[in-house]
């Protein structure tokens, strides 16, 4: 049987990432909670739609449609990075929409106080309690939007993402090792105990010597890690698109020659640019691209598990798309770039009345 240390240990490393920052980040506001919540129906939605896709295409072309080695390969990859995507994309999108109805609400809410206050404070013949209450309500007002910036909330978004791939990587092997039991008739033992149905630990030749356990822990704590930072990623570029659309007054071919320019700098590990320049919206495009390109890096890098050993490979790889992806994000938020104009204001005011 699975030694409970081990078990304890790995589900340690596989969820810790996410389950942190959920803790320490997410759970002391609830707007960031419900972020999380309707991110990981984000994963469940696209995980869906990556699975209908497969059996569609298994019911047509035959469950080995895929050929074998990298024909199979890009079979499973590319459809669920292009899943993956369009749901994180689509999450986004919907959150900004959310997000200026909000702020639409609010602005509306602070005239109409504004007008209520002002008329009690003339009719109070001076009273300075009406101008208290006018700046206890922007304060109140200021501080709701604070929460709401693009940092606190890519990052409750990208933790429940990463929560839920995690626990669909890595739950099934967890509960496969943790849910038997040994089983023994007048004390000889039968059968049962771990994914292995004979008792003991489950160890693979893609990875001899290292449990399956620890193998696929490894392999959800990186990718909880990724998860969270192509979020931030996806919010920087969708936000960028979007100021640049309306800013851009020639779409077109330098649009794409910019992004490209951008992408180009964004995998040489330069960083994204923060603004819209000229050519369109070129750091935001390329911050999308750059999310597509990691991803199907990180998928593609799994597989040497499919030989013996080949977990020396695929392990060391994956850790290098972290860095890769750590360091341009990294580069990105230096300065306080992540952040656009508008909330970089709000948050110095805020520090100007502190």
């Amino acid at each position: 049987m699975t030694s409970p240390s081990l078990i304890f240990g790995s589900i340690l490393l596989a969820f810790s990432p996410a389950f942190a920052l959920l803790v320490v980040i997410v759970s002391h506001k609830p707007q960031l909670v419900i972020l999380a919540v309707c991110s990981a129906f984000a994963y469940l939605l696209s995980a869906l739609c990556s699975s209908l896709f497969w059996l569609i295409t298994s019911a047509i072309f035959g469950s080995d449609h895929g050929g074998g080695g990298i024909g199979a390969l890009l079979a499973l990859a590319l459809p669920g990075v292009f899943c993956q995507m369009a749901a994180r994309c689509s999450f986004v999108g919907g959150y900004f929409r959310v997000e200026s109805v909000i702020r639409r609400s609010v602005a509306r809410h602070e005239e109409e106080r504004q007008v209520a206050m002002a008329a009690a404070s003339s009719s109070s013949d001076g009273d300075g309690d009406g101008d208290d209450r006018l700046a206890e309500s922007h304060a109140e007002t200021d501080a709701l939007q604070l929460q709401l910036n693009d940092l606190s909330c890519s990052i409750a978004s990208g933790c429940g993402y990463a929560l839920l791939h995690s626990l669909f990587l890595y739950g099934t092997l967890l509960a496969s090792e943790s849910g038997e039991v040994n089983s023994y008739d007048g004390g000889h033992y039968v059968g049962g105990g771990g994914s292995t149905g004979h008792g003991g630990t489950l160890y693979q030749s893609s990875c001899g010597g290292i449990p399956s356990l620890i193998n696929g822990a490894l392999i959800a704590c990186m990718f909880a890690i990724l998860d969270v930072m192509w979020m931030m990623l996806c919010f920087f570029g969708m936000r960028r698109r979007s100021s640049g659309r309306h800013s851009a007054a020639h779409p077109g071919r330098e649009s794409s020659a910019g992004t490209m320019r951008a992408l180009a700098r964004a995998l040489s590990c330069r960083g994204l640019d923060d603004a819209s320049s000229s050519s369109g919206d070129g750091g935001g495009g390329a911050a999308i691209l750059l999310v597509a390109i990691t991803h199907l890096a990180a998928s593609l890098v799994l597989a040497p598990n499919g030989r013996e050993d080949g977990c020396k490979i695929s392990l060391p790889c994956l850790g290098v798309v972290v860095l890769w992806v750590g360091i341009v994000l990294g580069r990105t938020m230096k300065g306080g770039k992540f952040l656009p104009d508008d909330q970089r204001r709000r948050i110095q005011g805020m520090r100007h009345m502190c």
